[in-house]
């Protein structure tokens, strides 16, 4: 069983990427770019630390998409006041004018992975995968 969990796991994820890329392609995005965004958007300022620390990425990945951000007009990148070896992160006008659509997709990513469910296990399936990606961090 827990190859199987493990498996369809993997095909989630790989469906939610493509489906992500696919809906992201024609603003000239990738899948990680859109969760940049949106994490910066969400959290104007975030460090550029603990952006990689939520994404789970290498910083190396995270680096260069925030790069390809920069110079696509997404976001912008500040040396943080009180740590000069520290940068935050700010969402651009252009970032918030594709927020609320790079939002709504992930809403009718989500409706689609979880049709058939009622409300009640969907509240059940988020409260178990918050507790997994608890798990991962220990």
């Amino acid at each position: 069983m827990p190859d199987r969990n493990i498996a369809a796991l993997l095909m989630i994820y790989r469906k939610i990427n493509a489906w992500r890329s696919e809906h992201a392609a024609p603003l000239g995005l990738s899948s990680s770019q859109v969760t940049i965004i949106i994490e910066t958007c969400k959290n104007s300022g975030i460090s550029q630390t603990e952006l990689v620390k939520r994404l789970s990425h290498e910083k190396s990945v995270v680096a260069k998409a925030i790069a390809k951000l920069i110079a696509a007009g997404y976001i912008t990148r500040e040396q943080n006041p009180k740590d000069k070896r520290a940068f935050n992160l700010f969402p651009t006008e252009k970032a918030q004018e594709v927020y609320p659509m790079l939002v709504e997709q992930g809403d009718q990513c989500m409706e689609r992975l979880t049709a058939g469910l009622t409300p009640e296990e969907k509240e059940e399936l988020g409260v178990l995968l918050e507790k997994m990606v608890e798990n991962t961090q220990l």
